[in-house]
């Protein structure tokens, strides 16, 4: 694997400001999880449960920054992905399904952020959702198709995530909340069965596996060796606690405003709207803006994310300059936009893939957790004991939100 020289130098040499500078593959991963998914449903928990449910972005931000950190070390160590590595190690066909289903996962939430873009459109522009999500889709696919993507991609995630920090943080910065209550909200517990079910739905949404496994694809891209392993922990570190911030500052936010004071919101346009007559127009236009933003970055890196992942696990070229990468990725945000278009048509569809798609979420996790403890594989990299008994009791959160998942298939059906 070839290495970048001149960027090694600089951010080896140029101390914590270096380092700094060069954080990007990871904030490109919290980009993408801070969608509208995400953002709805810590809305709808502080609406519902006030600070009860803080512990939940939190404990689910802690498993996705040793997941995606150990990804990482997997695509450091070896120069290669997660499932260039499975097929070496246990052969094509499980690389094949990793790719498949991973795949299926993005697509199954794809219509979220066609329909979040919209909705985020209309609210600051007024005009119709579908057609706001038609032209941002559009725009999204040109994006996808420009050349030396990755930089382009690293750029917009800066601004995005900036974006996002300034609009949430903002918000909550003009709305206050209660620093004893929250403090409560950090033990862990559920206030009943719905609280639990919503607080695997907040995990999902926060502990993504399919973005954390996309972080050996944003070491390769970035050519970072395994020289660069101090370097990939403050990326991986900094980069996702960004993800865990952002969270919990909307269910903050939403617990200040909404809980024991109006009617509960179930969305994060209702949230929008609850704002501007407690808080005025400002905190209104900020939370607006971003869920505007964060619908834009999920709509553009989600379809990346599964596109590579399906074209990686047949053994084409997952690069994000790659053809196949590109053709896939305008596949994944039409296909969201017409299921957004025509729901009654495609939703059957979207709903097999959603029941398929939740064999990613244990094998992919599987894959990250065996393949970073393989000693033939990492040599002195390896995982320790600690970090292994960590990452098992992130598979069991893993395999409770698959079954959340599940249940919620079968009310569905």
């Amino acid at each position: 694997m070839a290495f970048d020289d001149t960027q090694t130098k600089a951010t080896t040499s140029g101390g914590v400001l270096g380092k700094l500078k060069a954080i990007g593959p990871a904030l490109l991963l919290a980009a993408v999880v801070v969608g509208p998914g995400s953002i709805a449903l810590n809305t709808i928990a502080g609406s519902l449960y006030g600070y009860s449910l803080l512990w939940v972005p939190v404990v689910a931000t802690a498993f996705m920054v040793l997941y995606t950190w150990l990804s990482a070390r997997i695509g450091l160590v070896t120069g290669s992905t997660l499932l260039d590595v499975t097929r070496d190690t246990y052969g094509t066909a499980i690389a094949r399904l990793g790719g498949v289903s991973g795949f299926l996962t993005i697509l199954a939430f794809q219509a979220g952020n066609n329909a979040g873009i919209g909705f985020a459109s209309n609210a600051l522009f007024d005009g119709d959702v579908r057609l706001w999500a038609g032209v941002f889709t559009a725009l999204a696919v040109g994006f996808v198709w420009l050349p030396d993507l990755y930089d382009r991609i690293e750029l917009l995630v800066r601004l995005v995530v900036g974006v996002m920090m300034i609009a949430f943080i903002g918000t909550l910065a003009i709305v206050g909340f209660d620093p004893g209550a929250a403090a409560s909200g950090l033990v862990p517990g559920v206030p009943d069965v719905d609280g639990l079910l919503l607080s695997l739905g907040i995990a999902a949404t926060t502990f993504s596996i399919a973005a954390a496994v996309y972080q050996t694809h944003l070491m390769k891209e970035k050519k970072w060796g395994v020289e660069r392993l101090e370097q990939g922990a403050i990326d991986t570190f900094l980069g996702i606690a960004v993800l865990g911030l952002l969270a919990i500052s909307i269910m903050l936010t939403s617990a200040s405003v909404i809980y024991g004071r109006a009617d509960p919101v179930f969305s994060a346009a209702g949230m929008a709207q609850q704002l501007e007559p407690l808080a005025g127009p400002g905190a209104f236009y900020l939370f607006t803006v971003g869920f505007f933003f964060a619908s834009l970055s999920s709509l553009v890196v989600n379809a990346l994310i599964g596109s590579t992942l399906l074209v990686d696990g047949f053994d084409r070229d997952p690069s994000m300059d790659g053809r196949p990468v590109k053709i896939w990725s305008t596949v994944v945000m039409a296909f969201g936009l017409v299921v957004l278009l025509f729901q009654e048509d495609p939703i059957e569809l979207l709903r097999v893939a959603q029941a398929l798609a939740v064999v990613a979420f244990p094998l992919l996790a599987f894959l990250v957790v065996a393949l970073s403890a393989d000693e033939a594989v990492m040599g002195e990299h390896a995982n320790g004991t600690a970090v292994n008994a960590l990452a098992a009791a992130g598979y069991l959160v893993v395999i409770g939100i698959v079954l959340n998942y599940l249940w919620e298939v079968v009310q569905f059906l």
